[in-house]
């Protein structure tokens, strides 16, 4: 089929009534090839609001394109595009639809117009990315990864493989496999999609299966090997202009992916479970501000509750760092993000933080591109050959997936409409003049000079484009043409990807490292280091230049520089370990870079950070705990008790000694109860001879630690590490110092410090103390969740636990339907007896019943000003509500466009429905602990959890004796019982009536 239409439909833009609050002003005559239907056209790009001095064109539109919701540009700058025309998949599961294709535009004439399509593929189900490669496209359609190629030139693919399948496609079509990136590596990068898989190659059946839960993966175009990588993006795959990695999901516009898995895996006694770093604000802080007036339907959907999403991101997706020429120089490394959910697009300006990088909005109040139209439906983004933004609209009705609507509402929602329709747009700075490019030939890159010529052009896509080609052709001509490149091309990006390149072929040499790693440019140094620790098992030379990256001024280099060393032995490497931490170990991400790489050295790297001159304070406070820490999990317990000697009688500040002892006390303590020696106190770390002269030492540094715990003069850092260290002392030592921090005169982070300690002296006259009537009285809502929390998981409070809901000190509603369960099903006869008597009725399965009798509320008059009041005291321990309360379950600011009768089920029934984010996994380890959260972050060493109090619990997986998902909620049924029927109706009245 041909369709002529026109490759650009120019509007400029003038913004002269802004300040007005005025619109695009009417557009120019529209091009007669439009015609009949670009009155439609037009009046889609009248409903804009683009930034000033900018200007945004209609490239192609239906029927010539449909759905679409990827492209990219080949060497002979034809445009492919996948068309996800069968989305939504069935809400119900059931046969896919085949209507997905790949579309392929050309230019039949030369004339720098896309006039004809080609069904480029057809009877896919749900295709979502695609990208080149030796002449033909990787496609993402889950469960598969294709390989298409036209070999005949008849604009239709012969050539069709799967090169990998085993992706999840058990989940609906937004939660997929998807954007296949190539890395400056020469690996294909894919998101998960939130989802699993077990992915193999049909081409290599002798491979085993690499299974996965969500994560990120890549693949060798040229082997098809499969491993996954750090990150859990759902729709958006980005790298920036020196390699970094960057992702999204629905409510986290811009990820940075610091870490890999297999940097962690080194070390399997370090207990850090992250590889991702929010970029952007998150959730119900990533603020958006639409102008089409849209509602999203997940503000109606009781499933989703408590996801504050109109005039947040609730759809996140395409994320893509820009730097094309088309824009303007101000433009160059900013995040572009689609929420096609709320018709718009944001630019997010990037900075550096620390080892990764910090991003906000570019204009708060406005967005770069917002649409009046509601059916305007951005997705993805795209570099041009000529400079230009890319903008793929999907352009439908509803973009929402039946599957999170509730059956009922589905009817009432047109999933349907615009299923023909679709739209490409390109963004421009105004005064952009096109550039002249030779449509269906290769003149550009048709040779390994112009190749490397090309990969020093100031353009993004030809850079990209060029070192793609060299990519598949790896000339060894191009060897020496790319060293020069490192040497002297003018742009930085260039001489990034030159050095890449270098390593692809094998041919990267030290000389041209060592002037590499002295770039005047950070990136540049920084991938140097990454390749020079690759290269520097067989190329023993590069050590002395990695050790040397210790002295970088750049602490992203200094990182790099940790990560290369760790996997090295040899001399400096350790030192420079240590001189890297002493710098930079305040920062997380360069603690956890240097800590992942000593597993076997702990003793020599705990000498050498010692001898480091003029460290940074908090530095080696934190990274002296964090080696506690390693000590205690997995150094010989006669090397434990060298390191606690040491602190006892070593010569300085307070402060980084109790960090130490604090790490190595936790260490020691979660190991397995079957071990020889498992100590859970610091005097027990000592042994059992009352000889030991550190004995009385270690008496005198127990009382120096309650003073500091209790001393106003002190930080609330400080004071609640030390507490925190009086957790692992006796009873009759710190009971009374940590009771005195209960008191809510002190700081709720220091309140929660003592109470957890009191909890992990594991004496019950502590949980007494803390179930004392008087007491209880006046804890905050924080603070008595944290009591709850204690209660439940120390068998011996079991028993304190009841007498206390027994003098109605604490209510059974208090405790979480899971926990209730737990202790109802306990082997203890006499624990699941009283559990019985106290929570039959709460998990009697009457709770439908309750709420039908509640739901008289729903006809009064309410106060919301008195809701306010109630949900202050029974609700902002765990969520938050216009920026103030518990960061626990989820944010409640945007929950007032809920129907009442769902905010009042969602109360009374918890369990009705739990999103998988915020169902409760509980724990037991070996150290006799009982945890209850939600997950947090994993790695194969270990689990975070984020528990019902707020705190971040990580275990080691070494150290987890049983683990179970119910599939509850944290929140606790129940609630009812602690408020009024008035009480609870100002609740919801306080809650519809919003933020503002």
């Amino acid at each position: 089929m041909t369709q002529y239409f026109g490759r650009f439909l120019t509007i400029p833009l003038v913004f002269l009534l802004l300040l007005a609050g005025g619109r695009n002003p009417a557009p120019r005559e529209v091009s007669a090839y439009l015609a009949p239907d670009s009155s439609r056209w037009q009046k889609a790009l009248e409903s804009f609001q683009l930034e000033p001095g900018l200007r945004i064109e209609l490239i192609a539109a239906e029927p010539l394109v449909v759905d679409p919701v990827a492209l990219a540009f080949d060497e002979n700058y034809q445009m492919y595009v996948v068309e996800d025309r069968g989305y939504p998949d069935p809400a119900e599961g059931g046969a896919p639809d085949r209507l997905g294709r790949v579309a392929l535009l050309t230019d039949t004439d030369g004339d720098g117009k896309y006039d004809h399509r080609s069904e480029f593929v057809t009877g896919l189900t749900y295709p979502n990315g695609l990208l080149p490669w030796k002449g033909g496209v990787f496609v993402t359609c889950a469960p598969d990864i294709y390989y298409f190629k036209d070999t005949n030139g008849d604009g239709v693919a012969d050539v069709k493989q799967v090169v990998l399948t085993g992706f999840s496609d058990s989940r609906t079509g937004q939660l997929r496999v998807s954007h296949p990136t190539l890395g400056p590596d020469g690996m294909v990068y894919v998101t998960s999609g939130l989802n699993s898989g077990e992915v193999r190659s049909p081409l290599h059946p002798s491979r085993s299966a690499v299974a996965y839960s969500p994560a990120d993966g890549r693949f060798d175009p040229e082997t098809f090997a499969f491993e996954t990588t750090g990150g859990r993006s759902q729709f958006g795959l980005t790298f920036d202009a020196f390699g970094r990695r960057f992702g999204c999901s629905n409510r986290h516009p811009v990820q940075q992916i610091v870490l890999e898995p297999q940097q962690l895996r080194r070390n399997p006694n370090l207990l850090f479970t992250e590889t991702i770093q929010d970029v952007s604000r998150a959730e119900a802080e990533a603020t958006v501000h639409p102008i089409s007036g849209a509602i999203t339907s997940a503000d109606f959907i009781p499933k989703l509750m408590g996801l504050s999403h109109t005039g947040t991101f609730t759809a996140a997706s395409g994320v893509m760092v820009y730097n094309g020429s088309g824009l303007t120089a101000a433009h160059q490394g900013n995040a572009f993000i689609c929420e096609s959910a709320q018709n718009l697009v944001q630019r997010q300006v990037v900075r550096p933080a620390g080892v990764s990088f910090q991003s906000a909005p570019a204009d708060e109040g406005r967005e770069f591109l917002a649409s009046t139209d509601e059916w305007f439906r951005p997705v993805f983004l795209q570099h041009g050959p000529e400079g230009a933004l890319y903008l793929a609209d999907m352009h439908r009705k509803v973009i929402d997936h039946p599957s999170y609507v509730p059956e009922e509402a589905r009817p009432r929602l047109d999933f349907e409409s615009g299923k023909t329709d679709g739209r490409i747009y390109r963004i421009v700075r105004e005064d952009f003049i096109d550039k002249t490019l030779s449509y269906g030939q290769k003149t550009a890159f048709d040779s390994p000079v112009k190749l490397v010529q090309a990969l020093q052009s100031p353009e993004e896509w030809e850079r990209r484009t060029a070192h793609r080609l060299l990519l598949e052709q790896r000339n060894p001509s191009a060897i020496s043409l790319l060293k020069k490149v490192v040497a002297d091309a003018k742009f930085p990006e260039s001489r990034g990807l030159a050095l890449w390149l270098l390593w692809g072929s094998e041919d990267l040499d030290a000389a041209t490292l060592r002037r590499a790693l002295t770039d005047k440019e950070t990136g540049v140094r920084e991938q140097a280091v990454t390749l020079a620790g690759a290269l520097a098992k067989t190329q023993p030379e590069l050590l002395p230049l990695l050790t040397a990256t210790a002295a970088d001024p750049a602490m992203r280099v200094r990182f790099n520089g940790a990560l290369a060393l760790g996997s090295l032995a040899g001399e400096g490497v350790v030192p420079a370990l240590a001189k890297i931490a002493a710098k930079d170990g305040g920062d997380r991400w360069a603690r956890a870079a240097v800590l992942s790489g000593i597993g076997d050295r702990l003793p020599e790297f705990l000498q050498e950070f010692r001898r480091q001159p003029q460290p940074d304070p908090v530095a080696f406070s934190a990274v002296m705990q964090d080696l506690g820490q390693l000590f205690g999990n997995g150094a010989a317990l006669a090397d434990c008790r060298a390191l606690l000697k040491e602190m006892l009688t070593a010569k300085g500040d307070y402060e980084w000694r109790i960090a130490t002892m604090l790490g190595l006390a936790e260490g020691v303590s979660r190991r397995a109860a079957s071990e020889s020696a498992s100590p859970k106190k610091l005097l027990a770390i000592l042994g059992d001879d009352p000889a030991v002269p550190e004995k009385q030492s270690l008496s005198h540094f127990i009382a120096q630690t309650s003073r500091r715990a209790a001393d106003p003069g002190l930080s609330a850092r400080s004071r609640g590490t030390a507490a925190a260290l009086l957790g692992y002392t006796d009873y009759g030592q710190s009971h009374q110092t940590l009771q005195e921090l209960t008191d809510a005169r002190h700081p709720p982070e220091l309140q929660l410090a003592a109470i957890v300690a009191l909890t992990r002296l594991g004496d019950a006259r502590g949980a007494t103390f803390l179930t004392q009537k008087d007491i209880w009285s006046h804890y905050t809502p924080q603070v008595k969740s944290a009591v709850v929390a204690a209660m439940v998981s120390k068998p011996a409070f079991t028993e304190v636990l009841f007498a206390a809901i027994r003098r109605g000190v604490i209510g059974a509603a208090e405790i979480t339907s899971m926990d209730r369960q737990r202790l109802m099903k306990s082997k203890d006869p006499k624990i699941s007896t009283s559990a019985e008597e106290l929570f039959r009725e709460l998990e009697g399965g009457g709770r439908m019943k309750i709420y039908q009798d509640y739901k008289t509320i729903l006809s009064q008059t309410a106060d919301a000003g008195a809701g306010k009041v109630v949900f202050e005291r029974s609700c902002s321990a765990c969520h938050t509500y216009a920026g103030k309360g518990g960061q626990v379950g989820p944010d409640l600011t945007g929950v007032r466009n809920q129907p009442a009768d769902a905010l009042l089920l969602h109360i009374l029934v918890p369990n009705y429905e739990v999103l998988p984010a915020y169902q409760a996994i509980a724990v037991e380890t070996n150290d006799g602990r009982s945890l209850s959260g939600w997950l947090l972050a994993e790695t194969d060493n270990g689990l975070t959890l984020k528990t019902a109090f707020g705190t971040e619990e990580a275990v080691l997986r070494k150290n987890i004796k049983t683990l179970s998902n119910s599939g509850l909620s944290l929140m606790p049924e129940g609630l009812e019982q602690t408020m009024t029927r008035d009480e609870l109706a100002e609740l919801i009245a306080f809650l519809k009536q919003g933020s503002q």
